[in-house]
């Protein structure tokens, strides 16, 4: 079953990216709520204003018509009837207003009764925009009850005023009559200014309570926009900090890089030029040399020299490919990786085969196949070619078993052994001990690199002239 690091890795900046998103996203959803909010807030408290404004409109067409009434009734002058009937027709176009946007919503005839109540062109969509949206509102209805009980009032002050020019045409009224209905007036027009003044009150109430409530979701939306913004800013700063701090660490990586691929390519050029001049001297030898005998040999030096050349760039080639291949984990087969291994390095030494034991008890594991293959290919091939020929018996062991959640790996064997002052050095790139002719310095190399990068661990223990053991320890 393989293993996916990447997507894992990835979860946190995904994590991140969407938290980023969102809290801008939450900025911009506030600020667009603030803005409709408030473009509404001012459309509601322009109307409240304009017909607060009409209100005067209302009250003064009525005072202005009972006044021309009165005097009317007094003076019989047709001039302060036609006067009466011009101001009563003030309110009486709010009423018509009122009724039709009440009754069935009549856009155009609202429009000319508010017109006839002297309302100012460009607040006339205000009021019927605020009639048409708000009037089913329990604070809108108790206005639009007041405005039409004073409507009610205001038809019968229009009633009085047609009795009076009846009586008055007919000559027949009296100056008890003209007291009982001059009283009739007063009265309507003090329950008028009553009414009227209850009306501009429940407005402005209405306007306050409209102003609190949007101050204080004002506050909450700045508040909201306030913590996005400064939790968007800090994760902004966060992570700049956080590229700067990469960028930085970076810098320092590239640095111990380019001085180890300095190191590397002095240490690499070096290897592979010396067996080339080995061979060029060989070759100038050949040229100059007659015996058949003495030629094979110096053919089989060239032989050996290749063969180590190519060994060595097998190692690199396997060093460069583990290193950048990463860390997949599947199900291996210890068994069928240490049996290829066996087949691929099959070896006499001294004219003596050097035999391998195992001791499997532990076969499945869920591993980098790859860096299992490096690891045991270098410790196998590294105990074949370092056994000691002088004793009776070379063998290697190889043992797998399982400790805890811990997978062990153990290849033994009864070679040459390590000194103690080169067992802390032998993982290096491009050590190698005393006067070892047989290695490149890179195998054991890629050991401790390979172990490191499955979050391993490898030690060894080794007493010259008598063995080497080295321990593998990986996650199951």
């Amino acid at each position: 079953m393989k293993n996916n690091p990447k997507s894992t890795a990835s979860l946190p900046k995904r994590l991140f990216k969407n938290t980023s998103f969102v809290l801008l996203l939450i900025v911009v959803m506030a600020s667009a709520v603030m803005i409709v909010m408030n473009f509404y807030t001012i459309r509601i408290l322009s109307a409240a204003r304009a017909y607060i404004n009409g209100e005067s409109q209302y009250s003064k067409g009525q005072k202005d018509a009972s006044a021309h009434l009165i005097k009317y009734i007094f003076l019989q002058n047709k001039d302060d009837y036609i006067a009466f009937e011009r101001d009563i027709s003030v309110p009486e176009g709010d009423r018509i207003a009122r009724v039709a946007l009440s009754a069935n919503n009549d856009h155009q005839l609202a429009k000319k009764g508010f017109l006839q109540g002297k309302n100012h062109l460009k607040d006339v969509d205000d009021l019927i925009w605020l009639f048409s949206n708000f009037q089913h509102l329990p604070m809108f209805e108790k206005v639009i009850g007041i405005w039409a009980s004073a409507d009610v009032m205001v038809s019968k002050l229009h009633q009085v005023g047609i009795q009076s020019r009846y009586k008055v045409n007919q000559g027949k009224i009296s100056i008890a009559e003209k007291g009982a209905l001059i009283l009739s007036i007063s009265d309507i027009s003090t329950e008028l200014t009553i009414k009227e003044q209850a009306f501009s009150d429940e407005l402005g109430a209405i306007c306050r309570s409209i102003n609190l409530y949007i101050f204080m979701a004002n506050v909450l939306i700045t508040l909201v926009i306030l913590t996005s913004s400064l939790s968007y800013a800090g994760i902004m700063i966060g992570k700049l900090a956080n590229s700067q701090k990469k960028v930085v660490e970076q810098n320092e990586d590239l640095q111990v890089i380019n001085a180890g691929l300095d190191k590397f390519v002095f240490n690499v050029t070096h290897d592979l030029r010396s067996p080339l001049m080995a061979l060029i001297g060989l070759i100038a030898l050949i040229d100059e040399e007659r015996d058949p005998v003495q030629i094979k040999s110096y053919t089989l030096m060239m032989k050996e020299s290749l063969e180590k050349q190519d060994h060595f760039i097998k190692e690199m080639l396997i060093f460069i490919k583990s290193k950048h291949s990463g860390l997949i984990k599947e199900e291996c087969s210890l068994t069928s990786i240490i049996d290829t291994i066996i087949a691929q390095n099959y070896y006499r030494n001294g004219g003596k085969a050097v035999h391998i034991y195992k001791e499997m008890e532990l076969n499945k594991i869920d591993s980098d196949a790859l860096k299992l293959h490096v690891i045991l290919n270098n410790l196998v091939s590294n105990s074949i070619k370092y056994s000691d020929s002088k004793k009776e018996e070379q063998w290697v062991k190889i043992k797998t078993y399982r400790h805890g959640t811990t997978a062990i790996i153990e290849v033994e064997d009864n070679g040459l052994g390590i000194r103690e002052n080169d067992q802390q050095r032998i993982f290096d790139k491009f050590y190698m001990s005393g006067n070892n002719k047989h290695s490149s310095g890179m195998g054991l190399y890629l050991v401790k690199d390979a172990v490191t990068q499955m979050n391993g661990h490898v030690e060894v223990k080794s007493e010259p002239g008598l063995y080497s053991k080295f321990t593998i320890s990986i996650p199951f």
